[in-house]
């Protein structure tokens, strides 16, 4: 039983884009009146343009440093919210994490707008984020903001993509004797794009998940792909369960399952899409292990298991976490059926 979803993206023409933040901040004098000025101060965080979408990403610490000269003297104070596009949309609003605000967006939404070059055949979406900052006050009936404008802009040119936005698990922390006490903060986020080939396939979608470590942990620590596994429900022991990346970190699947270790920090697992049998949905669980750079004996649980330019090390260490995505459906008509086996088959190759 599958969800027949019909894609009514609009086509985005970038494969690629580059990234334009040099701009200047605008703070916002008064709303009501529509006083803006400029700050002087360079578009603050980190914009990635790719596949049809926009991923904005920023720290408490850059939007602090619009305020205070020293964001540690900000005491008190707190980000209210960060939105993609001036009009605060509630679904353009960005994902607290820790310490960071991520939002990703189709550029067809959250208030994008496009220009094409005829003469240098160049497309260009742009975009502001809106960052409103709760400021300390003397009495609990006055309310002091601030707030600013960030331009973001994405410029470049290629074939058509769609991209469905990207999606971040819920955050998750490594403990153990061998990181710090509070944790190690892990990002994992999963996005599904459309493709013309995948996987020897036509005209399909691929979920792309990265697993990354959040700074300043990927100065110390390593990632060790260990598994990724899908389930029909929230609850990681429901069946059918589908192991596309085994618990010793080696790929079984290599004809609709690729691995890219981008750093030792950063992975990134690609996925055709799916469908089970008996379920609309699907949730994916993903399963870290941590190498600790520099620390006498942590070397030892880092080893080779998985042979080959398709498989991964994996830590035998006991300190493993896992991440679970929402939850998720196929895209359009699954090419890859997973039955009450869990066995994942390609209905072309049947």
């Amino acid at each position: 039983m599958f969800r027949s979803a019909i894609f009514l993206g609009i086509a985005v023409l970038a494969v690629s884009l580059s990234t334009a933040m040099g701009q200047s901040v605008m703070r916002i004098e008064n709303e009501d009146l529509g006083l803006i000025s400029r700050t002087g101060v360079e578009a603050i965080g980190s914009l990635i343009c790719d596949a049809g979408e926009a991923e904005y990403t920023v720290t408490e610490e850059e939007i602090f440093k619009l305020i205070f000269v020293n964001p540690t003297s900000g005491r008190g104070a707190w980000v209210e919210t960060v939105t993609v596009g001036a009009n605060s949309a509630p679904d353009c609003q960005a994902l607290r994490l820790i310490k960071k605000y991520v939002k990703a967006t189709k550029f067809e939404d959250c208030g994008f707008t496009s220009w094409y070059d005829n003469v240098t055949n160049v497309l260009t979406y742009s975009n502001e984020a809106k960052v409103v900052v709760r400021l300390p006050s003397p009495s609990s009936n006055i309310i002091r903001r601030k707030t600013f404008l960030v331009p973001l802009n994405c410029v470049g040119a290629g074939s058509a993509v769609v991209s469905v936005p990207t999606k971040w698990f819920e955050q998750f922390f490594q403990t153990g004797p061998l990181f710090e006490e509070f944790g190690v903060s892990v990002s994992v986020k999963i996005r599904k794009e459309h493709r013309a080939e995948a996987f020897g396939e036509l005209d399909v979608f691929v979920n792309v998940l990265t697993v990354e470590l959040d700074r300043p942990y990927d100065e110390t620590y390593e990632i060790i792909g260990h598994r990724v596994f899908t389930t029909p429900t929230l609850n990681q022991t429901s069946t059918p369960s589908t192991e596309f990346i085994s618990s010793r970190g080696c790929n079984p699947y290599p004809d609709f399952v690729t691995v890219t270790k981008v750093r030792n920090d950063k992975f990134i697992y690609e996925i055709l899409d799916f469908g089970i049998e008996d379920s609309d949905d699907y949730y994916f669980h993903v399963e870290v292990n941590l190498c600790a750079k520099g620390i006498p004996g942590s070397r030892v649980h880092c080893v080779e298991t998985c042979v080959g330019s398709r498989m991964l090390r994996v830590n035998d260490a006991p300190n493993k976490a896992v991440a679970t995505s929402g939850s998720l459906s196929a895209m359009g008509v699954p090419r890859l059926i997973i039955g009450s086996n869990g066995v994942p088959v390609l209905t072309s190759r049947q």
